[in-house]
């Protein structure tokens, strides 16, 4: 089995901790006494914001000398799992129950709105955008940027149609969170992630908790991983070089060894006008540019590459020498 399945299994396991049974505390017991699945109940725990649960899952597996220590520790170890698991639900919980006037509780009227949602959302060339989901996700877009949600009781579904989005997905685990790119699913429970969706090609970075992407292959990612799809096909995986946001949110465009085409599509997202190439072959670019100034930003790529740039009045034109 491969690391990506043991990634899958133990977040199965990480959001049903509080659900647990004795039977299938014992079968959990049991499965983390492979030391692989430990290994990947450790990445998840510590990638949800609980690393407590490392330790945790460490002594469950260990033997100790006398059954009377076995059971304490198993107790004190489900104590501390269901606790921390149960502590991402409480923001559910206080949304879905509300006190009467009697002083007694019953389901909100909210539910019934918050289950189902159906919303488009865009923002202009040059212009970022962000929105408050009524499940109490927020998605933020950059540039010249296209998002349709639809929402309802089983599933949260979201498809990126154009552009680039940053989510921050409320904790949910009986409505997964999926963002569709064309054939490719991403799926997630409660995290924050980028998908950066190019012509050729999409970059899916997490910043937070657990990722899993459907595409050719299935793959499991954590905080400060990526994954560059071409064509919907995986190409590379990737290390974050920073783990608090993407550069977009700041104003920043930070490219490194990317095509020219790839970083004018980037940058195309702020200007005003399209960017046309002439009589470029294939040039790799590297650097930081000011999303605040794009026509600057352009000016100092084409130069800093010896590469001519015309304003044509309709376009951008950008190639070896004058035409």
């Amino acid at each position: 089995m491969t690391e990506s399945a043991h990634l899958e299994q133990a977040a199965e396991w990480f959001d049903r901790l509080n659900e647990l049974n004795e039977q299938e505390k014992e079968a959990l017991s049991r499965w983390l006494s492979v030391p692989e699945h430990q290994r990947a109940f450790q990445r998840i725990a510590t990638a949800m914001g609980h690393p407590e649960l490392v330790s945790a899952s460490v002594q469950l597996t260990a033997k100790p000398r006398r059954v009377e220590e076995n059971k304490a520790i198993r107790g004190n170890v489900y104590f501390w799992m269901a606790t921390a698991a149960s502590l991402v639900l409480v923001s559910l919980l206080a949304f879905v129950w509300s006190p009467t006037e009697d002083g007694s509780s019953q389901p909100s009227q909210t539910v019934t709105v918050a289950m189902s949602q159906q919303l488009a959302l865009s923002s202009k060339t040059a212009q970022t955008a962000s929105t408050v989901l009524l499940d109490g996700s927020v998605v933020y877009l950059n540039g010249d940027s296209v998002v349709a949600v639809n929402h309802n009781a089983q599933w949260r579904d979201v498809r990126l149609e154009k552009g680039q989005a940053y989510f921050d997905v409320s904790h949910e685990p009986s409505r997964p969170f999926v963002v569709h790119v064309d054939d490719t699913r991403v799926q997630v429970v409660g995290t924050a992630f980028d998908i950066d969706r190019l012509t050729n090609k999409t970059v899916i970075s997490v910043y937070d908790g657990v990722v899993k992407v459907m595409a050719d292959k299935t793959l499991m990612l954590v905080k400060g991983e990526g994954v560059v799809l071409k064509n919907g096909k995986w190409h590379r995986t990737f290390r974050l070089s920073h783990s608090q946001l993407p550069a977009w949110r700041s104003g920043w465009l930070d490219v490194e060894n990317e095509p020219l085409a790839v970083v004018l599509e980037r940058l195309g997202r702020y200007l005003e006008k399209p960017v046309k190439m002439v009589g470029i072959e294939q040039v790799l670019l590297s650097g930081r540019f000011n999303l605040n100034e794009p026509e600057q930003s352009l000016k100092l790529l084409t130069s800093a590459n010896g590469l001519v740039l015309q304003d044509n009045g309709g376009q951008f034109v950008i190639s070896t020498a004058l035409q």
